[in-house]
């Protein structure tokens, strides 16, 4: 089983939907493949109405950035439901001018790279463990980097996003940054 997810989650990180869905303008919204979402920019409201991030939950004092800052946006987030999605996104963008990265609209010009993240959960030996892909473009769409990993909690559930606390998704987020910040300095 736990095979079968991994093999389902790489193969998805390697083919991308051409349908525009992997243009989001300033939300979070629920894509039409059940249990996928996509996270742009955490102080929007979903392109549903719905607001699940409010901006005084993430709205972070203006930041000045060094000017070797790098100039991110992401893609769809697919594999994880929103609600864990909005614990990352959240964490994506207090975390990001703390790490010297501008998170911007996808319709931002000046992007640097964009980020797609791919995700899956599976539950086993009384543990879940959430397995995360990163793939870091160029904005002429070239593949440049792909940060990897894993985030391991206790217990387990039918449905293993259940059993995936909110502080999960804060930490891969960090581990995100900190791997894409790692690898911009080695690429620079």
């Amino acid at each position: 089983m736990a095979t079968l997810l991994v093999l389902t989650l790489a193969a998805a990180a390697c083919t991308t939907p051409d349908d525009g869905s992997n243009t989001v303008e300033n939300a979070l919204s629920v894509e039409s493949t059940p249990g996928a979402a996509v996270a742009v920019d955490p102080n929007a409201a979903t392109t549903t109405g719905e607001a699940l991030i409010s901006g005084s939950e993430t709205a972070a004092a203006p930041q000045a950035f060094a000017a070797n800052a790098a100039r991110v946006h992401f893609a769809p987030i697919v594999g994880a439901p929103v609600d864990r999605v909005a614990a990352l996104s959240r964490r994506l963008s207090a975390s990001g001018a703390r790490n010297n990265i501008s998170i911007l609209p996808s319709a931002s010009s000046g992007v640097d790279h964009e980020i797609r993240g791919y995700f899956s959960a599976l539950s086993e030996n009384g543990q879940t463990t959430v397995i995360h892909v990163w793939d870091v473009f160029t904005p002429s769409g070239q593949r440049v980097h792909r940060i990897q990993g894993q985030e391991r909690v206790p217990g387990t559930n039918a449905d293993p996003w259940q059993a995936v606390p909110a502080s999960a998704m804060e930490r891969i987020a960090d581990t995100m940054l900190s791997d894409y910040n790692a690898w911009r300095g080695r690429a620079a």
